[in-house]
C-alpha cells in the first residue's frame, strides 16, 4: 500500500520540484497557506494548477484575518516577521489532515538547519512526523533536479513583492536568478529589472533603502498596480517601520 503524506505547497520553485519528486512515491495531499498577500495571488493560481496537473487534492488555509491582527505591511513576508510562524502553518496543514501524520516541505539546507531543533521538539511531543528530502540541498541543486523531472519552472513565483511579474531586485528574485546560472539552467523568468544580477547585487549594498525604493520598487509597483497609491508613496516609512 502506497503511504499517504501532507505536502506543503508554496507556488515556488522548491515545492513545486518536491511535488514532482514525490508524487509516484505517496498518496500526496496539498496544503497552501494564504496570507492575502498580492504575490500569493500568483502562487495560489500555480499551487491550483499544479495540484490539478498531478492530481494532489488541495486545502487552502486562509490566515488572511488572523495576519491582519499583526498590522504588518503589504509588502511583507510573514516569515520573516513574525518569529516561528512556520510552526503555526505546520499545524495548520497537519489539522487540515487530521488522520495523516507525516508532512513533506521543500525546505532546502539553510531552512532546514534553522528549524530542525523545534521541529523534532513537535515531532517527539506530539507524535508528528516533518520531512525536507531536500534539507542537504541549495536551489540551484533543486534546479537541476526540476529539470530532470520535466519541471515548467515559469509555473513557478519566487517574487516577495509583486503576483504579476518578477521584480528582479527582492532578494529572493536574486536568489532565483543567481539559482539558475549556478545551475546552468536557461532561466524562463521574466524580470522587471532585468540588468546583470552582479550589478543589481552591488546596487542591492551600495544604495540606501530611500533610493532603492526610489529608483526601483516606487516605478515597479506603480507598474503592476496592485497595491494603494498611499501604501507605495510611504513605502519607505513604511520599510523603516517594520526594519528597524
Amino acid at each position: 500500500m502506497v503511504e499517504e503524506a501532507i505536502i506543503q505547497l508554496t507556488g515556488g520553485i522548491d515545492s513545486t520540484v518536491l511535488a514532482y519528486y514525490l508524487k509516484d512515491k505517496y498518496v500526496l495531499h496539498g496544503t497552501f497557506v494564504y496570507y492575502g498577500y498580492p504575490p500569493q495571488t500568483r502562487e495560489l493560481e500555480l499551487v491550483k494548477e499544479l495540484s490539478k496537473e498531478l492530481n494532489i487534492p488541495l486545502k487552502i488555509i486562509d490566515f488572511s484575518s488572523y495576519i491582519k491582527s499583526f498590522d504588518l505591511p503589504l509588502i511583507a513576508s510573514t516569515q520573516y516577521l513574525i518569529k516561528y510562524q512556520f510552526v503555526m502553518e505546520i499545524l495548520a496543514s497537519f489539522s487540515a489532515y487530521p488522520n495523516l501524520n507525516t508532512m513533506f516541505v521543500g525546505w532546502l539546507k539553510d531552512e532546514w538547519s534553522n528549524k530542525v531543533s523545534i521541529l523534532k521538539a513537535i515531532e517527539s511531543l506530539m507524535g508528528l512526523k516533518v520531512v525536507a528530502p531536500f534539507h542537504t540541498m541549495v536551489k540551484s541543486e533543486v534546479i537541476k533536479l526540476g529539470n530532470e523531472l520535466g519541471v515548467d519552472f515559469t509555473k513557478t513565483h519566487s517574487c516577495i513583492v509583486s503576483g504579476k511579474m518578477h521584480c528582479g531586485i527582492c532578494m529572493p528574485c536574486r536568489s532565483r536568478r543567481r539559482a539558475f546560472e549556478e545551475a546552468k539552467v536557461k532561466d524562463p523568468t521574466i524580470y522587471y529589472f532585468n540588468s546583470p544580477l552582479a550589478e543589481i547585487d552591488k546596487l542591492s549594498r551600495e544604495l540606501s533603502l530611500e533610493e532603492l525604493v526610489e529608483r526601483y520598487f516606487k516605478p515597479f509597483l506603480q507598474y503592476t498596480e496592485e497595491y494603494p497609491k498611499d501604501f507605495v508613496d510611504n513605502l519607505v516609512n513604511i520599510l523603516k517601520k517594520y526594519n528597524g
